[in-house]
C-alpha cells in the first residue's frame, strides 16, 4: 500500500509526499504535492501500475539516447552485416546523435519524433529518412525491454514512402560495347553484366570460386567497405549460391586465372592484391570512360546486376532461375524488384495459348 504523508516547507506551507514499494519491494518516494487530492491519485496510479506489473522506475526513464544508443549498436554489431551495421553507425552519429542524444529516454514522445521525421523528410531522401528512424525505434525498443519506459514514442510515425527510380536496363549489344570500352577491366563488366552479382560478391571472388566443369561461379563470401575499411564476410543474405556462367563469358573468367594460385583474388585491385575499388559512373575513373567510349546510357556498377536480370529473364529463365543466380531470399522478391520485365512476358503467354488454340481449331 502507498502512503501519504504531510510535511511543511520552511515558510510553513503545507505539502504532501508519496511512498509506495515497486515489484522488487524497492521504497520510492514522490514529494512536492500541493494537494492531498493529487497525492492520493498519484498513489492510486502506482499502486495499479505496481499491481499491473507495468511499474516504471521514474528513475530509470532518466538514462540518455546516447547511453541505450551505445548498448543498442554494439548488440547489432553481432546480428546484422557489416555494411548495414556501418550505415546504422552513421545514421546515429549524423542524424539521430545531434538531435536526440542528450534527451532522457523518458521524456521522448510521439508528437516530436513524427516532427523529427517530417521535417527531415522534406530534405533528405526516404532512405535516409527511414534509417534515422530505425536508430531511434530501435533505441526506444531496447529502452521498453528494459522496463526503462512504458510505451515506445516511436510507434505510429509516419515515414516517406520511397520512390522507385527508373532502372536502366543495358542490351545484351550495349553491354558488349561497354566491356571492350573497359579495355583490361572487360571481365569485370562481363561478370556483372552477365552473372548479376553484387559489385561486393564479385571483389571477394577468388580463382577457386572459379567451377570449370559446371561453368559455374561459386559466391562463398562478400567484401564491403564500412568506414574507409574493407571487411570481408558473408554474402548479402547470409547463404552461398552458384552462379551459372555463359561458355563465352567463363573463358574470359579462365584468362583472369592464368598465372594466379587457387586462393588469390580473380579481381584484385592492382599487382598487390589490393581489393578492387567500385567505380563511379561519373568522374575520371577507368568505368566512367568506358561509358562515355562505348555510348551507352550512364548506370552504376550496380545497374549491370539488374541487367543481368534483364538478360536472363528475356532469355526465357523463370522467376526461381532469376531468384537463385542473384541470391534474392525469396521469388516474392525477385517479383518484386523486377516486376516490370516479367509484365512483358504477359503478351508472349497471351499470343502462346492463341497459337496452341489455333492449333486445335485447325486440327
Amino acid at each position: 500500500m502507498a502512503a501519504i504523508v504531510e510535511y511543511r516547507l520552511s515558510g510553513g506551507e503545507r505539502r504532501w509526499y508519496v511512498k509506495y514499494r515497486d515489484a522488487g519491494g524497492v521504497q520510492h518516494k514522490k514529494k512536492g504535492f500541493t494537494r492531498k487530492c493529487d497525492a492520493k491519485a498519484y498513489a492510486a496510479r502506482m499502486e495499479v501500475s505496481v499491481n499491473d506489473g507495468d511499474y516504471i522506475d521514474p528513475q530509470l526513464g532518466k538514462v540518455s539516447v546516447n547511453g541505450l544508443a551505445i548498448t543498442w549498436l554494439e548488440g547489432k554489431k553481432g546480428t546484422v552485416k557489416p555494411k548495414y551495421w556501418g550505415d546504422l553507425e552513421t545514421s546515429w552519429r549524423v542524424h539521430v546523435q545531434p538531435k536526440w542524444g542528450r534527451r532522457q529516454v523518458g521524456k521522448l514522445r510521439y508528437s516530436e519524433v513524427q516532427a523529427w521525421v517530417s521535417a527531415m523528410g522534406a530534405e533528405r531522401s526516404a532512405t535516409i529518412v527511414r534509417r534515422a528512424y530505425d536508430v531511434l525505434n530501435g533505441v526506444c525498443k531496447l529502452a521498453v525491454k528494459d522496463g526503462v519506459m512504458r510505451r515506445n514514442p516511436c510507434e505510429g510515425v509516419q515515414l516517406p514512402r520511397k520512390t522507385h527510380k527508373a532502372r536502366t536496363y543495358l542490351t545484351v549489344e550495349q553491354l558488349l560495347a561497354l566491356a571492350d570500352a573497359a579495355g583490361e577491366h572487360r571481365a569485370v563488366i562481363l561478370t556483372l553484366g552477365f552473372c548479376g552479382l553484387r559489385f561486393g560478391e564479385l571483389r571477394a571472388l577468388r580463382v577457386e570460386d572459379v567451377d570449370i566443369e559446371r561453368s559455374r561461379l561459386l559466391v562463398r563470401h562478400s567484401v564491403v567497405r564500412v568506414n574507409g575499411v574493407y571487411v570481408e564476410g558473408l554474402p548479402k543474405t547470409h547463404e552461398r549460391r552458384e552462379v551459372p556462367v555463359a561458355p563465352s563469358v567463363m573463358n574470359v573468367i579462365l584468362g583472369e586465372c592464368v598465372g594466379k594460385q587457387h586462393d588469390d583474388l580473380l579481381f584484385p585491385g592492382n599487382a598487390h592484391g589490393k581489393w578492387l575499388g567500385e567505380q563511379s559512373a561519373r568522374g575520371k575513373g577507368w568505368y566512367a570512360r568506358a561509358i562515355a567510349v562505348a555510348g551507352v546510357p550512364t548506370l552504376t556498377m550496380h545497374d549491370l546486376r539488374h541487367t543481368a536480370a534483364s538478360i536472363a529473364i528475356s532469355s526465357g529463365a523463370n522467376v526461381k532461375a532469376v531468384q537463385r543466380m542473384l541470391g534474392h531470399k525469396t521469388a516474392a522478391m525477385t517479383l518484386d524488384t523486377y516486376a516490370d520485365l516479367f509484365d512483358t512476358d504477359l503478351d508472349a503467354v497471351a499470343m502462346d495459348i492463341e497459337r496452341r488454340l489455333n492449333e486445335i481449331a485447325e486440327a
